[in-house]
């Protein structure tokens, strides 16, 4: 899914808890697989080879994804939107090259970007309505794959837990009887963590501008697209979410970043257990009412670990410990 999976279970055995975070890394290539553009088998390619031609029978985890991502979408009146494929592309070229698509490139894309082009049906599969659109899950894929991966970990007893994909975290239990404490990068100092949360039980997710992005005549353009104009957008620096489960939170942190502060604020205060910090495009900080007890904001601080090299079957890893009984893995692709 192009990022670092880190699984942090707490456990006696060493050599158990590593066969367990395999487990979980294997699920999440499984569902990798399902739903990657860049895997020609993946249900993705084949729903976007037949654009305008034909339904695709898909599997139930990706229809699965693909009604939740109706869901957001419908709540946030088309900030989120999976039928953003050919924007990723022209975007995807743009950053390569370090400049803006034209306005008619990406007037000729947005005709065909509209969720309610992409037509579900539980018998037949999907369907994208014109030739030449495309879905991304890239906005809520990797949620949805942190939650398999989790509820895995649960099923075979680890109670005491964090699996994170780049920044989207699932976290159960506690850390030696205390709540775990998850940094939020500053979005504008590479390396620093500008606040932490303590936390049981719950998803967090962040979207922001400063992970793919280059610089143009002094402007920053980044990934996170606004489907109405094709454009970044432009509202907000970062955005983190947290409420239940990692598939909501990571479809809701692009959708408030599309939306910015005040809608995306005003968005999150309406749904029933849903908290949001919002750094908007000038830094300003926006919290809401639950999270202020959890969260502590942080002087200047660079964060710094020690790994050592571990060998496993099939995938690298890298592990640390801070804390006995704590393993930490990392899963580098």
């Amino acid at each position: 899914m192009g990022t670092v999976i880190e699984i942090t279970l707490i456990g006696e055995d060493e050599e158990l808890t590593r066969k367990a975070a395999l487990q979980a890394f294997q699920e999440i290539k499984r569902i990798e697989r399902l739903m990657s553009p860049w895997i020609e088998s993946s249900d993705v390619t084949r729903v976007n080879r037949s654009a305008g031609k034909e339904w695709v029978r898909v599997s139930k985890e990706t229809m699965e994804v693909i009604k939740k991502a109706f869901e957001v979408s419908i709540l946030s009146e088309g900030g989120f939107d999976i039928s953003i494929g050919p924007l990723t592309e022209i975007w995807r070229i743009a950053r390569e090259k370090g400049i803006p698509p034209s306005a008619e490139d990406l007037k000729e894309k947005l005709n065909l970007v509209n969720f309610k082009n992409v037509w579900v049906n539980p018998e037949k599969g999907i369907f994208l309505k014109k030739r030449g659109m495309a879905i991304d899950l890239g906005g809520i894929a990797k949620g949805y794959a942190v939650d398999r991966a989790f509820e895995l970990l649960k099923s075979i007893g680890y109670k005491n837990l964090i699996v994170n994909a780049g920044g989207d975290l699932r976290v159960g239990g506690s850390k030696i009887d205390q709540p775990w404490s998850i940094g939020i990068r500053d979005p504008r100092i590479s390396q620093k963590i500008m606040a932490k949360i303590s936390l049981s039980d719950t998803a967090i997710a962040t979207s922001g501008d400063y992970e793919k992005f280059f610089m143009y005549q002094g402007k920053r353009y980044h990934h996170i697209f606004n489907p109405r104009d094709g454009l970044p957008a432009d509202g907000c620096q970062s955005v983190t979410i947290v409420c239940k489960e990692e598939i909501t939170a990571d479809a809701l942190a692009t959708a408030v970043f599309v939306l910015g502060p005040e809608k995306g604020y005003s968005l999150c205060q309406k749904l029933e257990g849903v908290d949001c910090l919002i750094v908007d495009k000038e830094g300003k900080v926006t919290t809401s009412p639950m999270l202020k007890e959890r969260i502590t904001f942080c002087v200047v601080k660079k964060v710094k670990s020690a790994f050592y090299t571990a060998d496993v079957n099939l995938e690298k890893t890298r592990m640390s410990y801070s804390f006995p009984r704590i393993h930490i893995f990392q899963f580098i692709k």
